[in-house]
């Protein structure tokens, strides 16, 4: 038998085989989709899938962020940071000119030293004392500055003062040591006077009984009657000079007084007026001594700067003026979002939020977790599409905000946000829509 005989013969059973095998594939092939698709039905209907609302935010700065402000403003030195860096707690942000300030520091500081000098000597003149009477406050500058020349020259002048009106007190003493010199000699005077008088009046009683019984001429009665009115009249004028003297020892005695009382008025209004000058004065010194100790503006914790309003060195600052903000590190990070009204209703406090910051590689940025910390109480609308929105705060906790402590997280950069609500299957996420289609079209039938 010839071998192409015998192929002839083998074919049918060859072609027999070749069917089973087709169809055993065929139905191998049609179990395994079928059990593909039963597992993938059964995936979709049992596997959860987070459920949840997908909005855009962004990232804001917290409330109690730190503004930089001077108190009396300046001229601006040196700018030492710029927007967005990351300072640390007492980082120069920026020096102001100390040129002005300092020159008015050294002026106020001169006058206060020969002011409170001045009310050393004033005191020491107030109370008769012939040394400076040292305060507090001058006792704290003699040991911070060099003030003896004042202090030579005022006690000087103290030495000088009281010298003068010694004087004065002085000459007053010696006219009142003369008046009474003389006022005791016209009172001696006078007391002869009066002792003559009572002889010639004695004289005279004996002499009228003699003239009357004619054993004297009266002549001699007259000349003694004339005699006693003489003496009378210089007692008279004696008595009229002791008054007027004992009236200008009084009145050197006033002066004496009114002299030291016009100099103690005169020393009071002067020290007032100093110690009103004092208080002044020191209180600009503390001001040009503030300004020159914070000429060096610093940045109160670490964090971010932000809202810089100033940019040129030699630019002037306004008293009070906001120049810039600080983000402290540890605030916490917030991202404001905007919800559509349709799908506010499963929008609630507390629920767990996924966020992804797209202003950096997506391969390598971390998604991080947060939670709906504020629901606005009512719509927002928008004022460039005029959209109605609610607008939800989201605060990202500590623990995932340490796996963000390499990136540079600033205000403004914009965040996904997919607020989780729950859990579905893939069968009800494909179906759901559609029976609520299906719902609808019933209800309206």
């Amino acid at each position: 038998m010839s071998v192409q005989g015998k192929y002839h013969k083998s074919s049918p059973i060859l072609t027999d085989k070749l069917i089973s095998n087709e169809k055993r594939a065929v139905y191998l092939g049609w179990l395994l989709v079928t059990i593909g698709f039963g597992g993938f039905l059964l995936w979709s209907a049992l596997a959860p899938l987070d459920k949840g609302v997908p909005v855009s935010g962004n990232v804001i700065v917290a409330g109690n962020h730190k503004t930089i402000q001077h108190q009396y403003g300046g001229i601006i030195e040196q700018l030492s940071v710029n927007n967005g860096e990351k300072v640390q707690a007492g980082q120069i942000l920026l020096t102001l000119n100390t040129v002005e300030v300092r020159s008015e520091y050294n002026i106020k500081l001169k006058q206060y030293h020969e002011l409170l000098v001045r009310e050393a000597r004033l005191l020491a003149e107030q109370q008769g004392k012939k040394r400076l009477i040292i305060s507090s406050a001058l006792q704290r500058e003699m040991k911070e500055h060099d003030v003896n020349e004042l202090l030579q020259l005022n006690q000087q002048l103290l030495e000088n003062q009281y010298q003068v009106l010694q004087l004065e007190l002085a000459g007053i003493k010696e006219k009142i040591t003369g008046l009474n010199a003389t006022l005791y000699a016209q009172q001696q005077k006078a007391k002869s006077q009066k002792t003559q008088l009572t002889m010639l009046l004695q004289q005279l009683e004996g002499l009228r009984e003699l003239e009357k019984n004619g054993y004297i001429a009266r002549n001699t009665l007259l000349e003694t009657e004339n005699k006693y009115t003489e003496v009378d009249g210089n007692l008279a004028q004696t008595l009229g000079d002791i008054s007027r003297i004992q009236h200008q020892i009084l009145e050197q005695k006033l002066h004496s007084e009114k002299l030291q009382q016009e100099y103690q008025k005169d020393v009071h209004a002067q020290l007032a007026d100093t110690q009103t000058k004092i208080n002044h004065t020191y209180s600009q010194l503390v001001k040009a001594k503030f300004i020159l100790a914070n000429a060096q503006i610093r940045a109160p914790v670490a964090g971010t700067i932000i809202g810089m309003s100033v940019f040129t060195e030699g630019g002037v600052i306004v008293a009070g003026q906001k120049m810039m903000e600080i983000v402290p590190d540890d605030q916490p990070l917030l991202v404001d979002a905007r919800v559509p009204v349709q799908l506010i209703d499963q929008v609630k406090l507390g629920l767990p939020v996924e966020l992804q910051f797209t202003a950096f590689n997506q391969s390598t940025t971390p998604k991080v977790e947060g939670n709906v910390t504020m629901i606005s109480a009512d719509r927002l609308l928008n004022e460039q599409t005029g959209e109605p929105y609610y607008l939800l705060q989201v605060q990202v906790n500590d623990k995932n905000r340490q796996r963000l402590n390499q990136l540079t997280i600033k205000p403004g950069m914009p965040v996904e946000v997919f607020i989780r609500t729950g859990e579905r299957s893939l069968l009800n996420y494909l179906f759901k829509p559609l029976f609520d289609r299906l719902h609808m079209s019933l209800n309206e039938d």
